[in-house]
C-alpha cells in the first residue's frame, strides 16, 4: 500500500538504515524515474501542526531530517503557510521541497520490463507457495499450490504481508508477526482538487508510527485523502468484513498483538471508528484544511500495508534480514515504509548482503539480524 509519495527521510532515526535508504533510495527513484521517462513531479510536503503539543514533536523531525541530509528544508510560520496553501491553517509547518509524487504501479512495470528484457530473468504470478526446500547440497526447490516447482542454487523471500508464513517455510525464526493494517483512501471530487497543490501531512504521533490522514497529490491530477490504519482479520483484508479463520486465529493467541492493542486502545480503536465513519475520517484532514467537507469527497479504495511486531508488542521499524541455516536463504522479514522510495537503494543492499551470505554463511548456525546502517 502506498499513497505514490517519494519521501525525503524525515521521520526516521539519523544514522539508521531507514534513514540512509530513504534518502539514498528517493535519489535513484529520481534519476531513474527521469531515465525512463516515468511520470513524477517533486511538488513539495508541509508537515503541520495544529496544537501546540505537536510543536516539539515538529522541532524534532526537522533536527532529524537535517541530520539525515535533507535538503532544502525550512520551518514557516502561520504566514508562510498560508502563502504557500491558502487553504491550509496551522501553528507551524515543515517544508520539505524535495519530497515528490509518482506512480509506482508504472514504476514497477518498469521494473518488470527491465528484468524480461535484460534475458536474465523471469516473472511468474500466481505463483503461490506452500513449501520451500532448501539443502546446501541440493540447493533450493520452492513448491506452490498446483503443484509448480521452481529449482534455483539460491533464494531470497521478500514476503510483504506474508513474510513470517514464508520465512518460516524457508527454514526462518517464528517472528516476527506480520500484521496487517487496512488503509483506507477517500479522494477530493474534481471540482475540489485545488484545494491543495502539495502533500500535507498532520505531526505523526510518536506513540504510533504511522503517519496520519494527509492530502496527497497525484501524478494523475487526482488529490487522495488518507490512509487510516486499522488491524484488518485477514492478510488479504481490503474490505471491512474480509476475515481470513487462519489469520484470525493466530492473531488472536499472539502475545506481542495483544501487547500492542491494549498499550494503545486508543489510537486502535480510533482508527477502526475512522475505517467505517467517513465523517471522522475526513475530519482528520479538516484540522489543518478546515474549508475540506465530506460533500467534497468521495470514496477511493484500501490498501493492507505489512507491520511486523516483536513478542513484546514493538513495532518493528527498520529493515530486517534474516539467513537460513542451509547458508543458501536470505529472508527479508521487514521491509517497511518507505519502501516503494527506497526500493532501489533496498535492492543494491539485498544484492550486497547476498553475495556476502552466500559465500560465507554456509555452515553457520541460524541468525537474525538488522541491516548494518
Amino acid at each position: 500500500m502506498h499513497s505514490g509519495v517519494i519521501h525525503a527521510g524525515i521521520y526516521y532515526e539519523p544514522g539508521s538504515a531507514m534513514a540512509k535508504l530513504c534518502v539514498d533510495g528517493a535519489r535513484l527513484m529520481y534519476e531513474y524515474c527521469e531515465k525512463k521517462n516515468l511520470p513524477h513531479k517533486r511538488v513539495g510536503k508541509l508537515i503541520v501542526a495544529t496544537r501546540e503539543s505537536e510543536l516539539p514533536i515538529l522541532d524534532d523531525l526537522y533536527k532529524r531530517a537535517t541530520a539525515n541530509g535533507v535538503q532544502g528544508l525550512e520551518l514557516l510560520s502561520p504566514k508562510k503557510i498560508l502563502d504557500l496553501e491558502p487553504n491550509v491553517r496551522a501553528l507551524r509547518a515543515l517544508h520539505s521541497p524535495n519530497t515528490g509524487i509518482v506512480d509506482y504501479a508504472k514504476v514497477g512495470r518498469s521494473y518488470a520490463e527491465d528484468v524480461l528484457t535484460s534475458g536474465r530473468g523471469q516473472i511468474r504470478t500466481g505463483f503461490e507457495v506452500t513449501g520451500i526446500d532448501a539443502d546446501a547440497s541440493r540447493g533450493v526447490t520452492v513448491q506452490s499450490r498446483s503443484g509448480e516447482e521452481v529449482k534455483a542454487k539460491w533464494l531470497i523471500t521478500c514476503g510483504g504481508l506474508q513474510a513470517d508464513y514464508v520465512g518460516r517455510m524457508a527454514g526462518g525464526a517464528k517472528g516476527p508477526t506480520v500484521l496487517p493494517f487496512r488503509g483506507t483512501y477517500h479522494e477530493l471530487k474534481p471540482e475540489y482538487r485545488n484545494l491543495i497543490t502539495r502533500n500535507i501531512y498532520p505531526v505523526p504521533d510518536p506513540k504510533f508510527p504511522m503517519v496520519g490522514v494527509h492530502l496527497t497529490p497525484r501524478v494523475d491530477g487526482r488529490v487522495l485523502i488518507g490512509p487510516n490504519s486499522a488491524l484488518a482479520l485477514s492478510k488479504e483484508g481490503y474490505k471491512f468484513l474480509n476475515v481470513n479463520i487462519k489469520d484470525s486465529l493466530l492473531f488472536a493467541i499472539n502475545k506481542g498483538l495483544w501487547k500492542l492493542v491494549l498499550g494503545n486502545p486508543g489510537i486502535v480503536f480510533q482508527e477502526i471508528w475512522r475505517d467505517i465513519n467517513t465523517r471522522a475520517f475526513v475530519g482528520e484532514a479538516k484540522r489543518y484544511c478546515p474549508k475540506l467537507e465530506v460533500e467534497h469527497t468521495t470514496h477511493g479504495w484500501a490498501g493492507v500495508h505489512a507491520v511486523a511486531i516483536d513478542g513484546s508488542g514493538k513495532i518493528i521499524g527498520n529493515f530486517l534480514f534474516e539467513n537460513g541455516s542451509s547458508g543458501i536463504v536470505l529472508n527479508v522479514r521487514n521491509a517497511p515504509s518507505p519502501a516503494c522510495t527506497s526500493s532501489l537503494a533496498i535492492a543494491n543492499t539485498v544484492v550486497d548482503r547476498a553475495v556476502k551470505d552466500f559465500d560465507w554463511l554456509n555452515k553457520k548456525p541460524f541468525k537474525t539480524d538488522k541491516v548494518p546502517a
